[in-house]
């Protein structure tokens, strides 16, 4: 049976669980739970300008959702920690996968 506001509280959709110790790390770097956008943007995306930035994020681009802590016009956008960490974990999945595809020998290119 499901509860009075099960309806509130969606699941997080991460493609791969951080490790907790990539958790610990990246509260260490940022100090808390949510990242502002431009210290994310000043610490892994340094190539991109602010606005540039502002419209990749959120994207399939770069594919972090955007959370707040107020509704108002000016509120500020943060990442969550954990989102960053499991965006991290799968580019680091990715580029595994990647030099393993280059790696291994092609069929018809192994010596005889």
């Amino acid at each position: 049976m499901s509860k009075p506001n099960d309806h509130l509280q969606h699941p997080l959709r991460l493609a791969l669980a951080p490790p907790p110790d990539a958790l610990e790390r990246l509260f260490r770097v940022f100090g808390d739970e949510l990242i502002p956008l431009e210290q994310l943007r000043a610490r892994y995306f340094r190539n991109m300008n602010a606005e540039t930035f502002k419209a990749a994020i959120g994207t399939e681009r770069i594919p972090l959702p955007v959370t707040t802590v107020v509704t108002s016009n000016k509120r500020q956008q943060y990442v969550h920690l954990r989102h960053l960490a499991a965006y991290i974990e799968e580019r680091a999945w990715l580029a595994d996968e990647d030099l393993a595809r280059r790696l291994s020998p092609q069929a018809g290119d192994e010596p005889e």
